[in-house]
């Protein structure tokens, strides 16, 4: 997968490929976005610590880290909601202060996608059948042969 096909993807994704190419690795970005933050000085962490300050302010990195992966989180919720058959109107849902974005998580990452073709396409890793004005689907006579062939000793 290149990076503009992971940086706004279409279709269906299923829930592992959510975890493991989406939260995961961007939950990882914004910890080590807000250590380098941490490093340089650049938040406040030390003043809500010490109870001088309530609300954490992010430094200039985490900040820039969080607007870069808005789209790619935004376009994998919204694959992630046409796996299941609902639109990506429900995305509205961030705007509800962290209620709003947990439930839009569990959502996302917990209920099952639907197994049959939906309006948003076939699941993932499924080729849409062949038909008039639709692309070839490759069967088994289009698979290359083994290599090495399994019959070579």
């Amino acid at each position: 997968m290149d990076f503009v096909n992971w940086y706004v993807r279409r279709g269906r994704i299923g829930r592992r490929v959510f975890w493991l190419h989406y939260v995961l690795p961007l939950a990882a970005l914004g910890v080590l976005a807000f250590l380098a933050d941490l490093s340089f000085g650049d938040t406040n962490v030390s003043e809500v610590l010490a109870g001088r300050a309530t609300v954490l302010e992010l430094g200039t990195i985490s900040t820039v880290v969080g607007y870069a992966a808005l789209v790619p989180t935004l376009s994998a919720h919204a694959c992630r909601l046409h796996d299941q058959g609902r639109s990506a109107w429900w995305l509205l849902l961030n705007l509800v202060p962290l209620f709003g974005q947990l439930v839009l998580l569990g959502i996302c990452g917990f209920v099952p996608g639907q197994p049959a073709p939906n309006r948003y396409g076939p699941p993932e890793g499924q080729l849409p059948p062949a038909g008039p004005g639709r692309p070839h689907a490759p069967g088994s006579a289009d698979r290359a042969p083994d290599y090495p062939p399994s019959d070579w000793r």
